[in-house]
């Protein structure tokens, strides 16, 4: 609820240019983070700093649950190189039964599974020979190191599911109890599709939010 120092003032304090806390002053207040009061300043959004997890912003899954106040761990459940599915090929804009990686893991959060997650990316994207321990760590450091490749926005959809047998016992539910699934295509500087992922949430530990603003 505070208000924030002048444009000038914060210039300074950061030793960047004027234009730049401008820029990134207007990004907050596009977020929602922030809100300016006619003749009296740029004043904190008290409400929005509520939210643990913003649903428009993509964090890595271990970060996302130390923010939301947890110990977080990741565990491997199976990784290899299978012919694209049809649905999957053509959000990476690939031809079906194409060779990829597929990656499978749980992510933990005080010892007790958060989040499950499937990771695809086309073969033909990995430059290095690797070891199967690197696929135990986010998959953004794995597009860095052996592709070559830096995400620079993600397109997700949200899909409410039940868990099946498969994700009953790997995320210690019940069967049909309802899950949040994303379905996310990671896009390079380029703006191509380098990473496919589906994601699976127990609400318990992540409830994502959304600030919207009126137009």
């Amino acid at each position: 609820g505070g208000r924030l120092p002048s444009e000038p003032e914060l210039a300074a304090q950061f030793g960047g240019s004027r234009g730049t806390v401008r820029e990134a002053l207007t990004m907050l207040e596009r977020e929602g983070i922030i809100f300016r009061r006619h003749g009296s300043g740029t004043y904190v959004n008290k409400y929005a700093l509520r939210i643990q997890a913003r649903i428009e912003t993509a964090l890595e899954f271990s970060e996302l649950l130390r923010q939301a106040g947890f110990d977080s761990r990741i565990r491997l459940v199976k990784a290899g190189v299978e012919p694209l599915p049809s649905d999957i090929a053509a959000q990476l804009d690939i031809d079906a039964q194409s060779p990829a990686l597929f990656v499978s893991k749980l992510f933990l959060a005080d010892e007790q599974p958060a989040i499950y997650c499937i990771d695809v990316i086309p073969e033909s994207l990995i430059q290095a020979p690797y070891e199967e321990d690197e696929l135990r760590y986010p998959i953004f450091d794995f597009l860095k190191q052996r592709c070559g490749e830096s995400v620079g926005n993600v397109w997700a959809e949200i899909i409410p599911e039940g868990a099946d047998n498969e994700l009953a016992a790997l995320l210690d539910v019940e069967p049909c109890e309802p899950l949040i699934r994303l379905e996310e295509v990671s896009f390079n500087e380029l703006n191509l599709p380098v990473l496919f992922s589906r994601v699976y949430y127990k609400d318990e530990f992540i409830r994502f939010s959304v600030l919207r603003k009126k137009v």
